[in-house]
């Protein structure tokens, strides 16, 4: 029966059921597309970070991340890569040669970041090749290949085919140069990896810098589902049971760049204080909305209490009248919610549209980034039962109003 009366009650007074009805729905379609842009959002720089770190999680030998001296290497490379490999949940373990040096030609000097590969390996984390805008990646077989990022390559005035002197140290701490030979030219879109990038195969990098059956370091790429930290300690127990443990230093990449884990967590913080602060106009003005319902509803509301209705149950009649409206605002909300989910996961948001072209950290560019939309039910379900408690709980107030309205005062209300 009351539920009934609350139905018919809601349509009695259109405007005000409406206008109530689409602050809700608005509300609840903007949270959840929100939520979805942004956990898109943030799963793609979680992954461009661990790309730009070097994989999900890195090994190499005690106190090289921090210092990035060349005398800091992982000696006995194929036995530590192997260990690594056998691990459960390890896809591949990839190794590298880095070396901070100069590249050379007639024309110019400049620094460059000289990374020894096996592309096979690479491109389990990142298909380096798909950015080669002239020649070949480490494909044609020549004794002594390099390939340079477009900017550096342009300073540099080096065409393919012509020769490049790269200036390094041995991790012995010698300076030694070795001639290189231009196959390729990458161009990421980057500024600051274009400028520095330069690429050779492992085993040339490691004749040429005196690194036999040495790396620099060891990234892990993990199977699809698989948490970086649980794989990190089981990586660390692996190379502890050889012995090898103590010389080497395991990190996951939220250890190695933790800017970008700190980043996320304060744009989450400032989405949630963002939606906060809407939702807390929203239900104040669904509070004051129903207090000037309650007041435009006296006489009504004290008829029913001198049809002999308990003053309980006219609070009840109003709560119900909450919770239908509520369900249908929230149906409203999450068929246009979902219907924005769909469009910006076909669509995608361009970062660079938004005026951010040039911002980098942590070795992800922003202004490449493109944002959709991804649903993750544990989100949607937590936000849609907070949306319908706190609604629901904005007219506990006006209903305790409604249930201690004095009948005899409140026929009088309009005489």
């Amino acid at each position: 029966m009351l539920w009934r009366m609350a139905w018919r009650n809601l349509w009695r007074h259109r405007a005000r059921t409406l206008t109530m009805l689409s602050a809700v729905a608005l509300s609840y379609a903007l949270m959840l597309v929100a939520f979805g842009i942004n956990d898109d959002g943030h799963g793609r720089m979680l992954r461009e970070a661990a790309i730009a770190a070097g994989g999900d999680v890195l090994v190499h030998g005690k106190e090289y991340w921090a210092t990035r001296a060349s005398d800091i290497v992982v000696r006995d490379a194929d036995a530590v890569a192997a260990t690594v490999a056998g691990v459960e949940g390890v896809r591949a373990a990839v190794p590298r040669v880095i070396v901070n040096g100069l590249a050379s030609t007639a024309a110019d000097n400049r620094p460059v970041l000289l990374q020894g590969v096996r592309p096979e390996l690479e491109a389990e984390l990142r298909d380096v090749a798909e950015d080669v805008s002239a020649g070949t990646f480490l494909t044609g077989g020549e004794r002594s290949p390099v390939v340079l990022g477009s900017r550096l390559a342009a300073r540099l005035e080096a065409e393919l085919g012509d020769r490049i002197v790269l200036t390094g140290t041995t991790p012995d701490g010698e300076v030694t140069r070795a001639l290189f030979h231009l196959t390729g030219i990458i161009e990421t879109g980057t500024r600051e990896v274009d400028e520095v990038a330069a690429y050779t195969t492992l085993e040339v990098a490691q004749r040429a810098f005196g690194m036999a059956g040495a790396v620099t370091q060891i990234g892990v790429v993990a199977e699809q589902g698989v948490d970086a930290e649980a794989l990190a300690e089981r990586v660390r127990a692996a190379l502890a049971a050889t012995g090898a443990g103590p010389q080497l230093e395991v990190l996951s990449w939220r250890e190695a760049v933790p800017e970008m884990v700190a980043l996320i967590e304060i744009d989450d913080a400032l989405g949630y204080i963002f939606l906060g602060v809407i939702y807390a106009i929203v239900l104040f003005s669904i509070t004051n909305t129903f207090l000037m319902a309650v007041k435009e509803r006296v006489r009504e509301l004290g008829l029913l209490g001198a049809l002999g209705m308990p003053g309980w149950r006219i609070g009840r009649l109003l709560l119900r009248e909450t919770v239908l409206l509520t369900a249908v605002a929230m149906a409203v909300g999450l068929a246009i919610g979902y219907a924005g989910h769909r469009i910006i996961a076909h669509v995608g948001i361009d970062i660079a549209s938004m005026g951010i072209e040039e911002m980098e950290m942590s070795g992800v560019d922003f202004g490449k980034l493109v944002m959709y939309s991804t649903i993750v039910p544990a989100r949607w379900i937590l936000g849609s039962v907070v949306i319908a408690v706190t609604t629901v709980a904005s007219a506990v107030y006006p209903a305790w109003r409604a249930a201690r309205l004095e009948p005899a005062e409140a026929m009088r209300f309009y005489e």
